[in-house]
């Protein structure tokens, strides 16, 4: 993929710069996305390298004030049959949402830049708090389209989810768990499970098959080999995620590959057997993965997506119980908005999405 060549404009005369950035900015724009209050592993750099391997190709777009990244997104665009495209900034944009002026000079070059890519339209859902007026409020002014669904996940990202705190001393959060769970980690270890981190091809292909049977079990559908292959690729050698492998007497009973950005960890994927399960090694796997990244330095243990509280008949619900236990707090997220570009072709996709998607899902089976 050929790099991106610098775009700067004047932003509404408050002496900024609009750039897409280059390989030469990687670690100026890593560094804000990481600490940044919103900051998430899908608006690393590292992320937008993953999805270029497939259809997406990334665009990273910073506004620049004094030397310094003080909004942006790093923006995946995928083109559609005619020359148009979609555009998705997962987990972004990245930006003050109390600084009214800040996120609509930010908005105006985010439209401009896919008008120019020919996108019909930029979805985002970025990591702000459902209760967060300001954010509703600039949403409303830009006509962004609110298109959670409420239900499940809620979107291409959960909109719910289960964050710790890991600024307390180890002992201390251990001590908040609940004592059945603190109970259960300590069994684990007494009935000979151990947990390790994978180091070869081979360790990632058995939690890849372990992945499949978990997804065919519980109703979900899993990316291809090949995806898994990339992410370690790509996150291992840097430190920026790790696969834990829980077993018993050689036997892979359960994994967690865990993503780290800058001072949070995210639980992205989970694989579990059915073979030995009162030997609950999917506890001590949390546990180990939690120590990890309290070692790492990171003051935020994100279990990632959890059914609604209210929605205590959903499928999704037994998660909650499992997370709920090492005593989170339950965080619900603003959800997914589009801001439409092309309305006529955005009313045509948003028609004919949902077929789309169940077609897909008909023919991909359990790999995905």
């Amino acid at each position: 993929m050929s790099e991106e060549k610098l775009v700067k404009t004047s932003a509404a005369g408050r002496g900024s710069e609009w750039v897409a950035l280059t390989q030469a900015e990687r670690e100026a724009w890593d560094a804000f996305a990481a600490e940044h209050p919103q900051g998430n592993f899908m608006q690393s750099w590292t992320w937008g390298e993953l999805k270029a391997r497939g259809a997406w190709r990334p665009v990273r777009l910073a506004l620049w004030r004094g030397g310094s990244i003080v909004a942006g997104a790093s923006v995946l665009f995928r083109p559609l049959p005619g020359g148009r495209q979609i555009a998705y900034a997962p987990r972004g944009p990245l930006v003050d949402w109390n600084d009214a002026e800040l996120v609509a000079v930010l908005f105006d070059h985010l439209r401009a830049e896919c008008h120019r890519r020919r996108a019909i339209l930029l979805k985002i859902d970025p990591a702000v708090p459902a209760d967060n007026s300001a954010a509703k409020v600039a949403l409303q002014r830009l006509g962004a389209v609110s298109v959670s669904t409420g239900h499940g996940f809620g979107g291409l990202q959960p909109q719910w989810v289960m964050r710790l705190d890991l600024t307390p001393d180890l002992e201390t959060i251990f001590a908040r768990f609940k004592p059945d769970w603190r109970n259960r980690i300590r069994r684990a270890g007494r009935k000979g499970v151990t947990v390790r981190v994978a180091e070869t091809l081979a360790d990632w292909h058995a939690f890849y098959d372990l992945l499949v049977l978990t997804g065919q079990r519980q109703g979900f559908t899993v990316r291809e080999r090949r995806y898994f292959e990339e992410l370690r690729e790509l996150f291992v050698p840097s430190d920026q995620a790790r696969l834990f492998l829980a077993e018993w007497e050689g036997k892979l009973l359960g994994g967690a590959l865990c993503f780290l950005f800058g001072p949070q960890c995210w639980y992205v994927y989970g694989a579990s057997s059915r073979e030995e399960r009162q030997r609950m090694p999917n506890y001590l796997l949390q546990w180990t993965a939690i120590r990890w990244a309290k070692e790492r330095g990171c003051r935020v243990y994100d279990f990632r997506g959890v059914a609604p509280p209210q929605e205590k008949d959903s499928p999704l619900y037994g998660l909650n119980r499992f997370k709920a236990g090492f005593s989170p707090e339950t965080v619900q997220w603003i959800g997914e908005y589009d801001l439409v570009l092309a309305p006529v072709l955005y009313r045509l996709w948003a028609g004919l999405l949902p077929r789309v998607q169940t077609w897909l899902r008909s023919r991909r089976g359990p790999r995905g």
